[in-house]
């Protein structure tokens, strides 16, 4: 009997609430394992969006995979759960035991489109074998806006081209594990100058323009077989005037299904974040996306708010309001069922590990993510030729206010969440080559600056840019632009400025005369960053 005859037969067993359960992927706060599964067993979730508050290890990870699976096997819809992750290099989980190479940035400037593939194939075996099925990833965002707050990193590059080869190759590399990929965030984030984690924004293009600008890697993704494309919470005017893309029939059936001949399943971004919340309540907005063609909704983001908001509350209130609006014909039970039966032969059909008779080893994958770091660094203007810096002595300060990396790891359990920040590791891989430098402390830098402190008249200043990918906060800010120009006011041609971060700064320096760009925030890259300048 094929799948689809099986799944249509469950279906007529099932009850609304058994129905509806399976299109909610949701989060729980910290390791709440208990309440996590009764999810499962009495809201019959269809899965989970798993962060490092959840499992702070490889073998923490293993075991709640294996409870969530073992639960959602004993109903009687006994589908996989989707075991969801943000693994995408630039935003990743168990940081300490995993190797995200350099993010997405790097890998689009190092070029090299088998290095993208290997790279996206460690992500998910490395995921795989713990039990998380699904990688929210790649992000296919083109960033043609570079004041974009909340991309950046995270896309591979500025042209639809580019983005669309490594899109193609990432997904290949995730494929090749059996791991499930996704392409985000459609029909593109990167033309934003908002955060979507803390308002709705509006993109002016036509259907046309986006064609051209935005849809060509989420083309190239569904045609190396994506399995899954995330929506934005993004509203396209010229394309529909009244909803975002992620509760538009026009955005998710018209283009993404019958035009773009996507037939995988379409997942929401989280519902909580504050493009929606602020403009609809949860089961409303939940109703109106699964109306305009989404098959899985997800609510990733209780765990921001769980000591604000009671956010069990709010998921099974959500839950609960879409099994009314079914009841009440306001929701048709004919699309809840053809809704389902897409998802659940979806399911049935792949959430199957298949792996290759050839893995990569732990030396090989580690290999894999410190040369994409090293290819990606470049020296973008040298015209003093200061660089390398050999082992002649220089003084070291950094632009971004200490306080600021306390936001690196916090209780969102997502975003960079590396154990120490990119210029720390940068630090100790310096005095690893040469311990000849001196560090001029954050505080008394300002009294550099201020002309209160005599520094040698022929030492090189290197100072540090950093930036990390935030959701719903920011890290770089016009204090470090002014660190850096004030430095180069002061001091002249002897300013060497590296960055942890993209190049799109570039445009506040026009005076800066040696530069280079490691392209990310990553540890990986941090050492990379070291060697070049010194080698």
């Amino acid at each position: 009997m094929s799948h689809a005859k099986k799944v249509s037969q469950l279906i007529s067993t099932l009850t609304i609430e058994e129905k509806v359960g399976q299109l909610f992927v949701l989060a729980f706060a910290g390791e709440d394992t208990e309440y996590a599964l009764q999810l499962v067993k009495d809201f019959h979730v269809g899965g989970f969006y798993i962060t490092d508050d959840n499992a702070r290890s490889l073998t923490d990870a293993k075991k709640l995979s294996t409870k969530l699976q073992e639960q959602a096997a004993l109903r009687s819809c006994d589908a996989p759960l989707l075991l969801a992750v943000d693994q995408e290099g630039a935003w990743g989980i168990l940081t300490h035991e995993t190797d995200l190479g350099p993010g997405n940035l790097a890998l689009g400037k190092a070029n090299d489109l088998a290095l993208t593939e290997s790279m996206y194939q460690v992500f998910a075996q490395q995921m795989q074998s713990i039990g998380y099925n699904t990688l929210l990833s790649p992000c296919v965002d083109v960033n043609s806006n570079p004041k974009n707050p909340i991309i950046g990193q995270r896309s591979f590059g500025e042209t639809a081209e580019l983005v669309a080869s490594h899109t193609e190759s990432a997904v290949k590399g995730i494929i090749k594990t059996g791991n499930l990929a996704c392409a985000k965030h459609f029909p593109g984030h990167g033309d934003t100058a908002i955060d979507s984690h803390r308002t709705l924004s509006h993109v002016d293009k036509s259907l046309a323009s986006l064609i051209t600008e935005d849809l060509l890697p989420f083309q190239k993704a569904i045609d190396a077989g994506v399995s899954l494309v995330m929506t934005a919470h993004i509203r396209y005017p010229q394309i529909d005037s009244e909803h975002p893309a992620t509760l538009s029939r026009k955005i998710l059936t018209d283009i993404l299904k019958n035009q773009m001949n996507f037939n995988g399943l379409i997942i929401t971004d989280s519902m909580n974040m504050w493009a929606m919340r602020k403009h609809y309540s949860p089961a409303q907005a939940a109703i109106m996306a699964i109306k305009a063609g989404a098959h899985l909704v997800m609510l990733s983001e209780e765990h921001y708010e769980n000591e604000a908001t009671p956010y069990k509350q709010i998921q099974q209130e959500t839950i609960q309001g879409v099994i009314n609006a079914v009841k009440t014909g306001d929701l048709d039970e004919q699309l809840l069922d053809e809704t389902l039966q897409h998802v659940l032969c979806f399911k049935y059909r792949d959430l199957e590990t298949h792996w290759l008779t050839e893995t990569l080893d732990t030396n090989t994958c580690k290999l894999i993510a410190q040369s994409a770091a090293d290819k990606a660094v470049k020296v973008i203007r040298n015209t003093k030729n200061l660089l390398p810096l050999m082992n002649e002595p220089f003084y070291l300060t950094f632009a971004a206010n200490p306080a600021l990396y306390e936001k690196l790891i916090n209780s969102r359990g997502i975003g960079p969440n590396d154990p120490i920040p990119a210029s720390e590791v940068f630090t100790e891989s310096l005095r690893e080559i040469d311990a000849t430098f001196t560090t001029i402390p954050y505080f008394q830098f300002s009294e550099v600056l201020a002309g209160q402190k005599h520094l040698s008249n022929d030492q090189p200043i290197v100072i540090v840019t950093e930036d990390y990918p935030l959701p719903g906060e920011d890290f770089y800010s016009d204090e470090q632009v002014n660190r850096v120009i004030n430095t180069q006011q002061l001091f002249g041609d002897r300013v060497i400025v590296l960055s942890l971060r993209s190049d799109y700064e570039l445009v506040n320096f026009n005076d800066i005369n040696t530069y280079v760009c490691a392209f990310s925030s990553r540890s990986v890259s941090a050492k990379s960053l070291a060697k070049i300048i010194t080698c």
